[in-house]
């Protein structure tokens, strides 16, 4: 049986490459959120399957070359719930974006119902510059 931490890390190793094992563990209810987000024109909070699906459909086309190396996953012991701390790196217009994350993944009933990430702002802008009229 697979924990919710490989689930996690296996997830993030996908992200970008092959989303269809994020939208068959996404549940109805997911919710993303990105709370230093809106500093840099982005959503701070993307609520619903579909929504988030659209939202993310958007990232991964505007970060061509994205991929997540170092993966730690971790459960946090609240049951369902998982850190995952990883860096991520892709060709960007001001260079190389060379990130590192930290993401809070809640799972209930099996799927994964909070994706709540953080990540430094001022990365996002040197390397893609204003994206407020992306989102």
């Amino acid at each position: 049986m697979t924990t919710y931490a490989e689930q996690a890390a296996a997830l993030v190793g996908t992200f970008g490459i092959d989303m269809a094992p994020w939208w068959d563990a996404a549940h109805d209810d997911l919710v993303l959120e990105f709370p230093f987000a809106r500093s840099i024109g982005m959503p701070e909070r993307v609520a619903g399957k579909a929504a988030a699906r659209a939202y993310l459909e958007k990232v991964v086309s505007g970060l061509a070359g994205l991929h997540f190396t170092n993966i730690r996953a971790r459960d946090t012991g609240t049951p369902g719930e998982v850190v995952v701390e990883y860096e991520g790196q892709c060709p960007a217009p001001n260079g190389t974006y060379d990130q590192r994350y930290i993401t809070i993944m809640r799972f209930a009933d099996g799927k994964l119902i909070l994706f709540r990430e953080y990540w430094d702002t001022t990365e996002v802008s040197r390397a893609f510059g204003d994206l407020g009229a992306a989102f």
